[in-house]
């Protein structure tokens, strides 16, 4: 099994979608930075970081700059996600899963250094037997992990809650468990979704 993190393992999509507005605070440009983050979801911070500079500040993007922006959103961040709940019933979700040995494998836009750290810090390494952030791609990680442990995609499930999530599914043949939000509400009405719902509470 696939998980995204933020918004599938812990409720922390708001805190994400907060700290990219206050990056841009002042400049008038806010409402277009949280469209862009929420469509994009689950893509790397940097490549919205680009997209921004490039579409809406008029900049020339440089690596410095992104390096600069991804400390300061780092500092904003990451705190408050180790904080954040977990999504209601996913603990209870996961116990019954590890318990039946099934590969589980964590597969994040947030960035690899950083998510292992969070991920170690909430002691919830048990749960996955591998944790993957970008740069790689969620597709990429997704085949890598396919090809190198020789498993059927057909018997796989990625867990996520963002267009980008159910995208990575698609690109890579697997069944989908979409995580229904609010603020994605018009993306799941128009989208076709194998299996979902609002959290994790009951399921077995």
């Amino acid at each position: 099994m696939f998980f995204d993190f933020d918004g599938v393992v812990l409720e922390s999509g708001d805190i994400k979608t907060e700290a990219f507005i206050e990056l841009y605070d002042g400049l008038g440009i806010e409402a277009e930075v949280k469209k862009h983050h929420l469509e994009n979801q689950g893509v790397s911070r940097f490549g919205k970081f680009k997209w921004i500079a490039e579409n809406l500040l008029d900049q020339n993007y440089t690596e410095a700059m992104g390096q600069e922006l991804g400390n300061r959103f780092s500092a904003l961040v990451k705190q408050k996600v180790i904080a954040a709940p977990f999504v209601a019933g996913f603990t209870q979700m996961m116990d019954q899963i590890a318990a039946s040995d099934i590969y589980c494998v964590i597969a994040s836009g947030t960035p690899d250094t950083e998510l292992k750290s969070i991920v170690k810090e909430r002691n919830i390494g048990h749960w996955w037997h591998e944790v993957h952030g970008s740069p790689a791609k969620k597709q990429e990680i997704v085949e890598d992990v396919l090809s190198r442990k020789g498993f059927d995609r057909t018997k796989c499930l990625f867990y996520g809650d963002a267009s980008t999530d159910h995208e990575a599914a698609e690109m890579t043949s697997l069944d989908f468990y979409a995580r229904l939000t609010d603020e994605l509400k018009d993306y799941w009405d128009r989208t076709d979704y194998k299996y979902g719902s609002l959290d994790f509470e009951g399921l077995s």
